[in-house]
Parts: C-alpha cells; sequence; structure tokens
C-alpha cells in the first residue's frame, strides 16, 4: 500500500471560486484510462482514497478535495451544484486530464453529472463515461428525514469511517452542510445526464438507505446509454467498503462498455 500511496502528488489550482487541492497519480501504460472521483456532502477526497489505490498504477486518477473540504480553501459561501463543477472544470483543465472518466459518490454524483453536461460542448475534454455511486435521493425528503436514512445506513459501513467523518463535517460545518443539501435538492439532475452524451453506469448497495432503489431504476429506464447495478450485501459507501469490486467494475464499464448484468446481483 505504501508504494501506492507515493504514486500521488499533491497538487494545489488556483480556481475563480478558490484555491483546491488534488491528488494526481499518473499512469505510464499506453493504454491508461482517467478517472477523476468525487467525493460525497459529509466528507473529503479521503472518501474515495480506497478505490483509487485499487485503480493505479494501470490508470491515471485524480481526487480533488472540493472547495470547502479537505485541504482545499473554504469559499466564504457554499457553493451550488453548477459552481463546483465549474470550479473542477478549471481543474481538469490545468492539470491537462484527457477522456476523463468522471465518478461521483453521493452528493458527488450530482456534481460529477453537472461536470459532464458543462463538458459536452468541449471537445479538448470529451467524457469517456459518467459513474454515479450511491445517488443520494432527497427530494421531497426533511432534513430529519435524512438524518434517519444516514443512521440506519451508518450501521452497515465500515467503522474506520466514523473519525473521518466527523472530522470532516467539523470542518466543513452543520451550516454549510445543510445549505448544499439545498442546493442539492434544487438541481435537475435528470436534465445533467441528458446532457452530458456519455455512457452512464448507477451504481447502488443493496443496504444502501440514502439512494433508493426507485431512484436508479428510473434513471435505468429514462436515460439513454444507460446501465445499473446493485451490489447485494453492502450500503452507501461502496468506494470505502467495496473498493476492489468498485475498482472492478470501474474498469469492466469502461473496457467492455455492455456489462450485460444490468441491474443485477454484483
Amino acid at each position: 500500500m505504501m508504494e501506492k500511496e507515493n504514486q500521488f502528488k499533491e497538487v494545489y489550482v488556483a480556481t475563480s471560486y478558490g484555491r483546491m487541492r488534488a491528488l494526481v497519480s499518473v499512469s505510464r501504460q499506453s493504454n491508461a484510462a482517467t478517472y477523476f472521483l468525487l467525493h460525497g456532502l459529509l466528507c473529503s477526497g479521503t472518501f474515495m482514497e480506497p478505490t483509487a489505490h485499487e485503480l493505479i498504477p494501470q490508470n491515471t486518477v485524480c481526487i480533488p478535495d472540493m472547495l470547502g473540504y479537505g485541504k482545499s480553501e473554504t469559499p466564504e459561501r457554499a457553493l451550488n451544484i453548477e459552481e463546483h463543477a465549474a470550479s473542477l472544470r478549471e481543474l481538469i483543465d490545468v492539470i491537462g486530464l484527457v477522456q476523463p472518466v468522471l465518478v461521483g459518490g453521493s452528493y458527488g454524483c450530482s456534481i460529477a453529472a453537472e461536470l459532464a453536461a458543462q463538458l459536452a460542448s468541449d471537445p479538448k475534454h470529451n467524457v469517456r463515461a459518467l459513474v454515479l455511486i450511491g445517488p443520494a435521493d432527497v427530494q421531497g425528503k426533511s432534513v430529519q428525514e435524512l438524518l434517519g436514512n444516514l443512521a440506519r445506513d451508518g450501521i452497515h459501513e465500515p467503522v474506520i469511517m466514523v473519525p473521518n467523518v466527523i472530522g470532516d463535517v467539523s470542518r466543513i460545518g452543520i451550516d454549510r452542510c445543510l445549505k448544499q443539501l439545498d442546493y442539492m435538492s434544487d438541481h435537475d439532475l435528470d436534465k445533467a445526464l441528458l446532457d452530458c452524451g456519455a455512457p452512464i453506469l448507477l451504481i447502488k448497495g443493496e443496504l444502501d438507505k440514502l439512494s433508493s432503489e426507485e431512484l436508479v431504476q428510473e434513471k435505468f429506464q429514462t436515460v439513454p446509454n444507460c446501465q445499473a447495478l446493485n451490489v447485494i450485501g453492502s450500503a452507501h459507501c461502496l468506494s470505502v467498503s467495496e473498493p476492489a469490486l468498485i475498482a472492478e467494475m470501474l474498469q469492466d464499464f469502461v473496457g467492455q462498455g455492455d456489462l450485460n448484468d444490468v441491474y443485477s446481483a454484483a
């Protein structure tokens, strides 16, 4: 593991919204894919690191701390989904990522989808694929209901996540988290998915209480070029609890395109 950790370089990029930190590992393999991993609402880029380690060194991987998270600068106000996507677009441009596979986890799903839509008209970047892991179902739900779902999901998650989430939330602040939750509720995910023009893979854990089978099935049935997988026996934070499996799914999807296993047991 130490060898893989040493393959990540820490970079800082000035964007129009603030200075952003990212970990980047560049593969030397000629057929390498590029994965851009976006974390969730209550955590920083560390949320995606277990999966990232499974993807290197055969792939190029970038894990940003979105603005307001981790070691990135905190703007004076919470950024909405479109602004987060715009800042990440600047990061991609500066680092020079080509044909990235955008991978969002939880809250990061909305931002990944919006970023894919923003990049759809940019031939320089040309998103290779969009993968949403545990897209959070927040529409029409109160904060109390969402907190209850979070608690019910938590009993199925790795204990190692607890100190990381507590540390990240204490830095982010409850008010900012709630504001960004409002932004996610207001964001038109369907439009972003329809506009992105890239192959889409939805992944949901069977025990996930923050996403929903109804949401995934709806997107699968209504969005063109969309596939979906259900991970039996796992909950919301698949990038932490099932990193090897998620990395395998990502690479199979990018390499093969058609997984055939559409919305069945993974």
